[in-house]
């Protein structure tokens, strides 16, 4: 499968996980958002590129719409989901970076989510032919971003507290 075409499987398969995991207040956001989504699967299915590697314009301007919506609203979904979707012609994932915990136990939450992610690409989940598994890889790569969002804002309120400035971030090699 060409990375165009895996590319627009992602798109669509995601604008169906949305329809099913987004929990927006208004219902009719989350349809604009998934049509959003499968709008830029068409573009990126119908209009030809210049240059390989490249997402046509249009299909660029719709998933920028769809990453608006997903910033700017609470869909319990993050926005770096889109990368995912894409990452077959752009080459680039999505990263969970590390957050910087001062205590441990925070530090070792992040590493878990980190390696559970990256179990997820190495093992890939996200180029089986398999559409289930596909949507299990998209929709457990949405819950660990989420996690990582919630738990990047309690470091943050840990590392702030007056017991903690000014410490190192944890290091976990030395445990």
């Amino acid at each position: 499968m060409s990375p165009y075409a895996t590319t627009v499987r992602r798109l669509m398969l995601l604008a169906t996980v949305v329809r099913g995991q987004a929990q927006h207040s208004q219902r009719p956001m989350t349809e604009t958002l998934a049509g959003v989504i499968e709008d830029a699967a068409m573009a990126v299915q119908t209009v030809v590129v210049d240059e390989p590697e490249q997402l046509p314009q249009v299909a660029l301007n719709m998933l920028q719409e769809a990453v608006d919506l997903l910033t700017d609203h609470d869909f319990r979904i993050p926005a770096a989901i889109i990368g995912y979707a894409v990452a077959p012609v752009t080459g680039a994932l999505p990263q969970m970076d590390q957050l910087g915990a001062v205590s441990i136990q925070l530090a070792r939450q992040d590493a878990d989510l980190r390696a559970r992610r990256a179990t997820v690409i190495e093992h890939g989940h996200l180029n089986s032919r398999d559409d289930e598994v596909l949507t299990a890889a998209l929709t457990g790569l949405i819950v660990l971003h989420r996690k990582h969002e919630r738990l990047a804002a309690a470091i943050r309120v840990d590392n702030a507290r007056p017991c903690n400035r000014g410490k190192a971030h944890a290091d976990l090699t030395a445990q």
